[in-house]
């Protein structure tokens, strides 16, 4: 057991023995050092070794069910509804939450998959995704500032919007709010990707104005201030490699990409009128993924 098991907690020190019992019974069926063919149920160890890897997996349920239940309680209902969009970040993505933005892709490639995209669909045009990306910006500056995740679920993912719903209702939790006032000043397209399944367009935004996270209860200052600054901001949109844009203009139209009307989505992302979910990229463009520099 590693030098750190005396701060594991028992279920972390249960789980750690478990694995070790497991790796070892399943080497019963990896080839031998020195090569050859696993033995398996040949030898006596070997046949002990699949006996005790075969009741492991019988007994799984009995490690399982009990850490399931205690971690239910501990986390409640917000474990439950946020479990499958908040991920574990280490580094300097945990540091700044926004994670660092990517380096601009090479012009030429850039203009090689605009055109190969608009050949394919002749509607398309990178700079309604620039306009987009702006509205889009400032529709995320409103979502921070008020606590809001539903003004942003007419253009984000289905998955953004629950990572997002889920960040702020934990910083809302912890008693964190944002404030401050910027707008973009200028955009510009650094990226187009296109292969056999979606599509890609990243977005780059400067952003100028102030922005500060502050813990409410006591008045500390978590990061930013009433400075004016000056940050840039990725936001990548993706669709199917087959969807189309739509005649009425669709999403950065505020339209409904699969029935023409005027958007009106419920939280999932489903039309009210055709019922159609029209926020997972099948029909148009959603935004995918918004990074930020440190700050």
């Amino acid at each position: 057991m590693p030098a750190t098991a005396d701060k594991m907690s028992a279920a972390e020190r249960l789980f750690y023995a478990f694995g070790k019992v497991t790796g070892w019974a399943g080497s019963a069926w990896r080839p031998p050092p020195g090569g050859g063919q696993p033995r398996g149920c040949a030898s006596p160890l070997g046949l002990l070794k699949t006996l005790v890897f075969l009741l492991c997996i019988i007994c799984l349920p009995v490690f399982m069910v009990p850490w399931i239940l205690a971690w239910t309680v501990r986390t409640g209902r917000d474990g439950l509804r946020f479990s499958a969009a908040v991920d574990v970040l280490s580094g300097e993505k945990a540091r700044w939450a926004t994670g660092i933005i990517a380096k601009p892709v090479d012009n030429s490639q850039t203009g090689a998959a605009a055109e190969e995209i608009q050949l394919r669909d002749p509607g398309f045009q990178v700079r309604v995704l620039t306009g987009w990306a702006v509205a889009a910006t400032g529709r995320l500056r409103d979502s921070l500032l008020s606590g809001d995740a539903t003004v942003t679920r007419t253009f984000m993912s289905n998955g953004l919007y629950r990572v997002h719903e889920a960040r702020l209702h934990l910083l809302s939790q912890a008693g964190v709010a944002c404030t401050g006032s910027w707008q973009v000043t200028d955009a510009a397209v650094t990226g187009v990707f296109r292969s056999p399944l979606t599509e890609q367009v990243r977005v780059r935004v400067r952003c100028a104005g102030w922005r500060r996270e502050q813990h409410q209860p006591s008045g500390t200052t978590l990061r930013g201030g009433p400075q004016a600054s000056t940050w840039l901001e990725d936001l990548v949109f993706a669709r199917s490699a087959d969807a189309l844009t739509p005649r009425g203009g669709g999403l950065p139209a505020e339209r409904c990409p699969s029935c023409g009307a005027g958007l009106d989505l419920d939280t999932n992302g489903a039309c009210r009128y055709c019922r159609g979910v029209v926020t997972a990229g099948r029909h148009d463009w959603v935004l995918v993924s918004w990074q930020s520099e440190p700050w």
